[in-house]
């Protein structure tokens, strides 16, 4: 699955049981939190570290007017998960060199 060759190996970044994860394309996604559209920070324990249980990137690709795709990876699978989110919030990017 891709979520599974995209994902760093082990669990220092990621939860236990980062499931299959191998990173055999080199991305190294790492698990990150996200900001709401209201400027509020989830997926933060209550020491202000990460929960390390989901990374979410943008998508280049636009909803609509208002929101835009993402790209979601946790540690309890091996999947890639897409859903839309408001474009005043804000998650990782990843950017690529041509």
């Amino acid at each position: 699955m891709a979520g599974s060759k995209l994902k760093e190996i082990g669990t220092t970044h990621w939860l236990e049981p980062n499931t299959d994860a191998t990173n055999a394309t080199g991305f190294t996604a790492l698990p990150g939190g996200l900001r709401n559209k209201n400027g509020n920070f989830g997926n933060l324990q209550s020491d202000g570290t990460w929960l390390r249980n989901d990374g979410n990137w943008w998508s280049s690709t636009e909803y609509d007017n208002g929101t835009a795709w993402n790209r979601v990876m946790n540690p309890s699978g091996p999947n890639v998960t897409s859903w839309n989110y408001p474009k005043a919030g804000g998650l990782s990017v990843r950017c690529i060199k041509d």
